[in-house]
């Protein structure tokens, strides 16, 4: 079940209320963060306590980044879709926190969308790996 903007399931607690309902052990989340962040002007919840709430129910991962642009006057965000490391969402935190969880699925890079794409994600997967390798090394 991915946590998706604009759908039943587009933060934490409704993605866990619908896994619970579905009572199914192949069943499980995958925490879009990215999602989450862009579903409304102002986000329903910070990222971190997303993370926290659904990484012991994930069972596939794919990760974004987006810098939020908001412009308060129009009550309207633009969000641009960045590397892993340089985004809004700190996936040092996210991904340490998979692994504490016991996640051993994949870690999939949605990649971006404008610009020099392959030099853009083999940003997103030397932060990732950097991050994979610390937390190995500890």
């Amino acid at each position: 079940m991915e946590v998706h903007q604009n759908s039943i399931v587009d933060n934490s607690w409704s993605a866990l209320h619908l896994v619970d309902l579905i009572d199914s052990s192949n069943v499980g989340v995958n925490p879009d963060l990215g999602n989450i962040l862009w579903t409304y002007e102002e986000p329903e919840e910070k990222s971190e306590d997303a993370i926290r709430a659904l990484a012991s129910r994930a069972k596939y991962w794919h990760c974004k980044n987006l810098k939020r642009v908001h412009i308060p006057e129009n009550r309207h965000v633009i969000f641009l879709r960045v590397p892993l490391g340089e985004g809004d969402i700190d996936y040092r935190f996210a991904i340490s926190t998979m692994a504490a969880a016991g996640y051993q699925g994949y870690l999939a890079i949605e990649g971006t969308r404008d610009g020099d794409h392959l030099t853009l994600d083999t940003r997103s997967i030397t932060y990732a790996k950097e991050i994979l390798a610390s937390i190995n090394a500890s």
